[in-house]
This record gives structure tokens, C-alpha cells and sequence, in this order.
């Protein structure tokens, strides 16, 4: 059995292996905490059997979430996220030979090539039990270390000086080894921090780690931005001896959030200044929408007057001449076409009325909106030769003109259109009143209709009848649901805020 002692090189593993994941070392911190030897497991088996299943499982869900394909292997989850240039840090749960799990930080980097391409991957793990490492041990793996794409550095932690510098560093900063070795960091760098350095170091050393973004200078003297992992290292006394340091250059990625977010901003405004134009707009559009329906039912209310006290009062006047006429003497040769003026004039008298009281009921202005409605549903079922249910019950007060006009208009639409188009037999319409709102229904039993092709055709200009009765409730402060199935029916249900009038006829349009 494997030797278990605890010194500081006991608490850092470092395995190598193959593209594929196949262990190439193993070294003797891995031994001593994996409890395995190099010589079982090199060549022989990939680091995943060293993860604990349930969470390769979990991981391996998530995985096949996020990118949407299934990840086959274990090994490939635990570098899914690692790339030439992209190491990936996480925390992970390990099993030894005996079955005992235990945390460990764990990153993983790629090894590659001359030409770039990935030649076998790099695993540090740090167990978190004790948090204890050996920078010695880190010395010894530094050739693999030099490999990664990323700055590492050690420093000392009493006078931070540089005391290790790999060539990954010596890419970014531009320095070689043996120029950074020895050199008092922060002042070598020029650092500019996100905080006191002082309440960093305060939080590193609760914590042996930190992370942050740093703003470093490189030998050329430009300016980069860096995101920095720091790993508190100790001594085999366990005392705090120095900081493993890994530095990415994220400039590009900084600049391209800069642009992002300056885009983005820019794109933010000029929505609110466009929402702003679209809501001045709509809200112009509505007061003159409404001013125009307004204007159209005075205008309504001006030719039914007309229509039945000039035109009206003509055609009779006219009527009565023609009977007068009938009772002269020596009228036999013209008899026949007076009775014939007589049966055109009722016609023309009976249509002229029609149209009046189409325009604009008299009723709905003396009376109010249920015995309108109560008129104008008998009319047209009684045209049309519906099977009728008419219900008002609690509606004992007048709604304010504007609702009883906007309501006999949405029932007058409603109804025109059953009449059209529905092939019903049975008609509902219903006027109910809550404490908050009255409500009108009209129900059918017709053939319904596809909405979705009906607002279409109203996109396009070749039917206005449901966007002309949505719009006509809005404006008065109220909401419209219509619901049609093709071979049962089709429900109009609007609800307009309750506004009552006690001053009849006064309340009306003038």
C-alpha cells in the first residue's frame, strides 16, 4: 500500500495525458491522494475514474443541455470546456482507492503542438481539505506548466517578488524569466487594482484565493487587462509562503464588451426615443380616432334628423297630396298611377325611415341604450328569422353617452355581420352590469370564422369589421375578446368601465 503522509507536496496532484485521455504521468502527490500507483493507471486509464460518477453524470446532463448533443465519454466532460489558449478552473469531487470522496480545485489545461493543435492536456488539482501545496512541487512541473497559453507566476508572499515565470508570461509581458525573476511585482507590471491592494491581500489570505480583473503594462508599454486567479501556496509547516498566479489576457474580450455595451446603449436610447415618437404618436392618432367617431355620429344623428324631418315630412306631404288628388273628380284615367305612386311612396317613406333609425335610433337618445338594443336585436332577428334571447337584467341606469353609442355600435357591427356572413339560427346578446363594468355578449350559433384570415385581410385593407370594433371599445376605456369556431359559433364579449348618467337625453352628443 501506498505510503499516506501529509506534507505540503501531498496536497497538489498534476496528471498529463494523451488527447484521447489516456494517462502519460502521474505524479507522486496524485499517488499518495488517489491512494494508486503511477504504474496502474499510465497508459491504462483516463483521469475520470478518479471523479465521482453522480456528479460526471449531473455535469454530463448539463453539458447535453446547454450545446444540445450528448457527451459519450467522461473524460470529454471534464475537458468540454478547455480549448488551446482556455483554461477551465471548476471544483470537483475526487475518489481515492478506498471510495472516500474529497473536494479538490481543479484546472485543466491543453498542451499543444508547434502547429496548434492539441497534443494531451495538463490537470492541477489542489485538494481543499488542507489547502496545501508545494511550490516545489510546482517548480518541478513547470516544463508542463511553460506549455500553457496563460501567464503563470509565483511570487513571494512576505516581499512580493517574482520567484517563478513561465513562458506563457514571457509571451504576454514580453520579459524573459530571468529579467521578471526577483522583480518586486507590482511596480514591474505597473498593476492598477480593483480594490486596495491591502483589502485583497486581506481577502486572499482568509480565503488562499482570489480572483479579479488587473490592468497590467507590458515591456512595449501597452496597456492590458488581464483576468487573474490567485492560489495561496504553503510551506510544509503549512504557513503561508508565496501565491501561484494565472494571468489571461482579456483586452480583446474587454474591448469587444466596451463596444457591446456602447452599442447597446446607444441602441436603448434611440428606442426611447422612438417609443417615445410611437407613443406621442398613438396617443395623437387616438384622441383624433376618437374625435372622428365623435363628428361621424353627430353627423349620423344630423341625417336621420334630416332624413325624417325634411325628407321625411316631404314624402308624406307628398302622400297626402296624392290621396287628395284621388278624391277629385274626373281622375279615372290617372287612377291607376296614383294607387302606383301611392305603393312607391310608402316604399320610399318605409326606407327613408330605415335609414334614419340605422343612422342614429331615436330611441337611444330619448330612451337609452337597453330599449335601443331591445329595438334593434327584435328588428333584426325578426328580418333575418333568428331564434332571439335578449337579456338586460340589472341594467337599471344609463352608461354615459359615449358608452352607449360605443356599445350600439359594437351590437349594430356584431349583428350586421351575423346577418352577412354566420348562417346562425339562435342569437344571444346579453347586457350585464358588475360594480366595476358593463359587459355586452353576443353569442351565435353560425359557421364561425378563421380570425387569423380575417385580420389578415385587415392588414391588407380588404376587411376593417374586427379592428374597427376592437378600436371603437378602446377608445372609450374598454376591452373586446372575440372567440369563433369554424362549424359551432362565435362569441363577442366587450367590457366597457362603468360610467353611469341620470340626465338622460342631456348626456348626449350635441
Amino acid at each position: 500500500m501506498i505510503e499516506q503522509h501529509d506534507s505540503g507536496l501531498s496536497r497538489v496532484l498534476v496528471i498529463s495525458t494523451r488527447p484521447d485521455g489516456i494517462i502519460t504521468s502521474f505524479n507522486s502527490a496524485a499517488e499518495r491522494l488517489l491512494g494508486v500507483g503511477a504504474d496502474t493507471v499510465v497508459g491504462k486509464v483516463t483521469p475520470a475514474a478518479f471523479h465521482d460518477p453522480a456528479e460526471l453524470r449531473r455535469r454530463k446532463e448539463v453539458l447535453a443541455a446547454e450545446s444540445g448533443t450528448l457527451v459519450q465519454e467522461s473524460f470529454d466532460v471534464i475537458v468540454a470546456r478547455v480549448g488551446i489558449g482556455r483554461m477551465a478552473e471548476d471544483e470537483w469531487t475526487y475518489l481515492d482507492r478506498s471510495g472516500h470522496r474529497f473536494p479538490v480545485f481543479l484546472s485543466v489545461s491543453a498542451i499543444p503542438d508547434e502547429s496548434g493543435s492539441i497534443v494531451g492536456y495538463c490537470f492541477v488539482a489542489k485538494d481543499r481539505r488542507g489547502q496545501l501545496q508545494a511550490e516545489a512541487l510546482l517548480r518541478r512541473q513547470a516544463k508542463l506548466l511553460d506549455l500553457a497559453n496563460d501567464a503563470i507566476l509565483v511570487r513571494d508572499l512576505l516581499d512580493d517578488t517574482i520567484t517563478y515565470w513561465n513562458e506563457g508570461a514571457v509571451r504576454l509581458y514580453g520579459w524573459s524569466a530571468e529579467e521578471a525573476r526577483g522583480a518586486y511585482i507590482h511596480d514591474f507590471l505597473n498593476t492598477i487594482f480593483p480594490l486596495p491592494l491591502e483589502d485583497i491581500k486581506q481577502t486572499f489570505l482568509e480565503q488562499g484565493l482570489w480572483r479579479g480583473e488587473l490592468v497590467h503594462k507590458t515591456r512595449a508599454g501597452r496597456e492590458i487587462t488581464v483576468s487573474s486567479r490567485w492560489t495561496l501556496l504553503r510551506d510544509a509547516a503549512g504557513m503561508p509562503s508565496g501565491s501561484l498566479e494565472l494571468n489571461t489576457d482579456i483586452t480583446e474580450q474587454k474591448r469587444a464588451q466596451k463596444a457591446l455595451k456602447d452599442a447597446h446603449e446607444e441602441l436603448e436610447l434611440r428606442v426611447m426615443e422612438r417609443t417615445s415618437d410611437l407613443r406621442d404618436a398613438n396617443e395623437r392618432l387616438r384622441v383624433l380616432s376618437r374625435r372622428l367617431m365623435e363628428i361621424q355620429e353627430l353627423e349620423r344623428r344630423a341625417i336621420a334628423r334630416d332624413l325624417h324631418d325634411e325628407i321625411g315630412q316631404a314624402l308624406t306631404a307628398i302622400k297626402l297630396n296624392l290621396r287628395e288628388l284621388r278624391t277629385h273628380p274626373n281622375c279615372e284615367p290617372v287612377e291607376d298611377q296614383i294607387a302606383d305612386s301611392l305603393e312607391i311612396l310608402a316604399q320610399v317613406l318605409q326606407r327613408v325611415r330605415s335609414l334614419a333609425l340605422d343612422l342614429r335610433p331615436s330611441l337611444l337618445d330619448e330612451l337609452g341604450l337597453v330599449p335601443a338594443l331591445r329595438w334593434y336585436v327584435g328588428r333584426q332577428a325578426e328580418r333575418a328569422g333568428w331564434q332571439l334571447k335578449f337579456s338586460a337584467e340589472g341594467v337599471t341606469d344609463r352608461p354615459s353617452p359615449e358608452i352607449e353609442i360605443a356599445c350600439f355600435r359594437l351590437a349594430q357591427e356584431a349583428l350586421t355581420n351575423v346577418v352577412r356572413h354566420s348562417q346562425a339560427n339562435k342569437v344571444e346578446v346579453l347586457l350585464e352590469r358588475s360594480p366595476k363594468e358593463l359587459t355586452l355578449v353576443i353569442r351565435d350559433n353560425g359557421i364561425g370564422f378563421d380570425q387569423e384570415a380575417v385580420r389578415s385581410g385587415a392588414r391588407v385593407g380588404t376587411s376593417v369589421g374586427l379592428s374597427g370594433m376592437e378600436e371603437r371599445v378602446q377608445l372609450v376605456g374598454g376591452t373586446i375578446s372575440i372567440e369563433s369556431t369554424q362549424s359551432v359559433g362565435t362569441e363577442i364579449r366587450a367590457s366597457f368601465p362603468d360610467g353611469t348618467s341620470s340626465q338622460g337625453t342631456k348626456d348626449s352628443l350635441t
